[in-house]
């Protein structure tokens, strides 16, 4: 299928995006002008297909949508040791070495994370390689490019809105799509925020066009990023409560996938109170900076739980859903690779968490054996889907479905008999026996990967409602007045609701103000719970010094971009970089005519390249 389906759509797609090569015969302007009256910028129905852009856009750039080897998200959750591969796609195994001494619970009697059993040599990790002559600088580039790509586009709207006085259709439907633009422009600046040292801030109000304004641009620290990314979430809250919206209105399914969930615009707060939770609590690149304000850090706890209070999770809770049209245009890649059990595994960290007794970490082939885990989302390891795709993934079929005891298969997680699915000449920590299910119905998606019958046609969370409860836990343990009784109920949602901890369960109890390791009660969830949903593994890892020594904490500006503005290389992580900046690190003067002009056409390209290699990727060109 086309990725353009038709003329309108194809106006709107290519304003947004500046697709130079597919689109020239549009003659579409730059967007990026902010106060050009261009035809394009005048018409509402081409005005709001470039609001649908930006936010598929941040979609894409969020969950590796393009399915292509540069984007990082895959490789940021095998560095969280969160899942595990060792393939060279997106650069996993280059990035994803082991350490071969005591570090945190292991030691030199496993060498380490690396494990006893010889499955070829062993390396460190390493820094991200920032040279434009390396192969393997991609993983750094899309969240940039592809973040201020949607800014570029949700700036255009508010430009014709705010700047051009456009309305569309009428006034409550104008508000609508200008909120959503100010939530794309929070929302691309928080992905910033959370993965660079530094970056941009460019508003619809920017004029670049004017070489003045050009010349007092300068990078903007991360904590700068991250506070305007909050002041942009904050703006859509107020917007979401306009007068204009005294009868909610419907946010159209455009916005998140064809044919999409729609929300209201309460709803549409709610989001941006959790993104804006995620904002603050994941910004921490270490365990200090991620003590509250008061003792010294960078997170402040109280807001983050005054955000997550009105979040997804408050009142009638509600993942953040997006379709996916089996990877035409909406696609998320995360878990299309992380649920296909030949491709991905859980790593053994997760594992040995779900089930310590039979899932040894680091690996041992020798002592691993099928679990016997308390925690419904694993079980006993046999998979309770049809009983011959058990057998295409290699796992044992739950057969006491049918019986009056119930499954006792997982509902997340599955236990396989080929327990070393991995280039065993890779090293042996990138082998597993678990592997994730919960997202599998997407696994068809795109490549097919296990032969599924199912289109993937699907709606998938990019947020979950849990996440927001775990935020709003966390924050009750960790800010400046505790609410450890809040704190154990909203741990419980998912602790009791899906992993059905009870008390007839002495290794698996639900959580209670009074436990000394609520706090571990909480990141067991985080690490069970949210593993293959978005990036939050990562960040969660990095944030209490649980990422493996060397490996980089943020990312550095891309090198292409660094070139374009004349600035010299550097990076983060391995032997001979800091593994992150400071929070308050200060940073180089320089122009940002090219990053704005220039970001929507490599987005552009990254997003051709990606539709001349879907037909090798549905032909089984996928491992490498």
């Amino acid at each position: 299928m086309s990725l353009i389906k038709s003329a309108p759509r194809a106006v709107g797609l290519c304003t947004a995006l500046i697709l130079a090569a597919a689109c020239d015969s549009l003659n579409v302007v730059n967007p990026n002008a902010p106060h050009s009256k261009t035809d394009a910028l005048q018409d509402p129905g081409t005005v709001k297909s470039i609001a649908f852009g930006a936010m598929r856009t941040w979609y894409l750039t969020s969950q590796g949508g393009l399915g292509q080897d540069q984007y990082p998200a895959l490789t940021m959750a095998v560095m969280a040791r969160s899942h595990v591969a060792a393939w060279n796609n997106y650069n996993i195994r280059f990035y994803t070495g082991c350490t071969n001494a005591n570090w945190d619970v292991y030691t030199t009697a496993t060498r380490g994370t690396c494990g006893t059993e010889d499955l070829g040599a062993i390396y460190p990790r390493v820094e991200w390689q920032n040279n434009p002559g390396s192969a393997q600088r991609t993983q750094i580039e899309p969240l940039w490019y592809g973040s201020y790509s949607s800014l570029s586009s949700a700036n255009a709207v508010l430009t014709a809105i705010r700047t051009n006085g456009l309305t569309i259709e009428d006034a409550a439907t104008t508000k609508m799509v200008e909120t959503m633009a100010v939530l794309v422009q929070a929302l691309s600046f928080s992905t910033l925020a959370l993965n660079y040292d530094k970056a941009f801030i460019v508003d619809y109000t920017t004029d670049v066009s004017d070489p003045a304004v050009v010349r007092a641009l300068t990078f903007s620290t991360r904590t700068e990023v991250r506070d305007f990314a909050l002041a942009r979430f904050d703006e859509v809250i107020a917007l979401a409560k306009d007068p204009l919206f005294t009868v909610p209105i419907t946010i159209p399914g455009d916005f998140f996938g064809e044919p999409g969930v729609s929300y209201d615009n309460g709803k549409i707060a709610q989001i941006a109170n959790t993104m804006a939770a995620r904002t603050l609590a994941y910004f921490a690149r270490d365990g200090a900076e991620n003590a509250d304000v008061s003792a010294g850090g960078v997170v402040d706890w109280t807001r983050v739980k005054n955000y997550a209070q009105n979040g997804i999770s408050s009142g009638t809770a509600f993942d953040w859903i997006f379709h996916q049209d089996a990877c035409v245009n909406w696609c998320d890649f995360l878990k299309v690779w992380t649920n296909d059990y030949t491709d991905m595994r859980v790593h053994t960290r997760v594992a040995h968490l779900l089930d310590a007794g039979t899932q040894p970490d680091p690996w041992d082939v020798l002592t691993n054996s099928a679990p016997r885990s308390p925690d419904n989302r694993l079980g006993d390891g046999t998979f309770r889907g049809p009983p011959d795709y058990a057998d295409v993934i290699e796992a044992y079929p739950d057969t006491n479905c049918a019986k009056p005891v119930g499954c006792t298969g997982g509902t997340d997680f599955i236990w396989s008999f080929d327990a070393e699915i991995q280039n065993t000449s890779r090293g042996a920590w990138h082998q597993s026996a678990v592997g994730q299910i919960r997202y599998d119905s997407l696994a068809g998606c795109g490549d097919n990967p296990q032969g599924s019958t199912n289109p993937g046609d699907k709606d998938a969370p990019v947020v979950l409602a849990a996440e927001n409860d775990l935020l709003w836990a966390e924050a009750l343990i960790r800010g400046p007045t505790p609410d450890l009784v809040k704190a154990a109920q909203l741990i419980n949602n998912t602790r009791v609701g899906r992993g059905r901890a009870s008390l007839s369960k002495p290794t698996f109890l639900p959580a209670t103000a009074g436990d000394p390791n609520l706090l571990a009660e909480l990141q067991y969830e985080q690490d069970v719970e949210l593993i293959g949903s978005n990036t939050a593994p990562f960040y969660n890892q990095r944030r209490i010094d649980k990422l493996e020594p060397l490996t980089p904490h943020e990312m550095p500006v891309p090198a292409k971009e660094l070139g374009v503005l004349g600035l010299g290389l550097y990076t983060w992580g391995g032997a001979s970089n800091p593994p992150s900046s400071t929070a308050s690190a200060s940073v180089p003067a320089s122009i940002v005519r090219a990053l704005v002009t220039n970001a929507p056409q490599v987005w552009a390209d990254m997003e051709r390249r990606w539709q001349a290699t879907q037909q090798q990727r549905r032909a089984g060109v996928r491992r490498q």
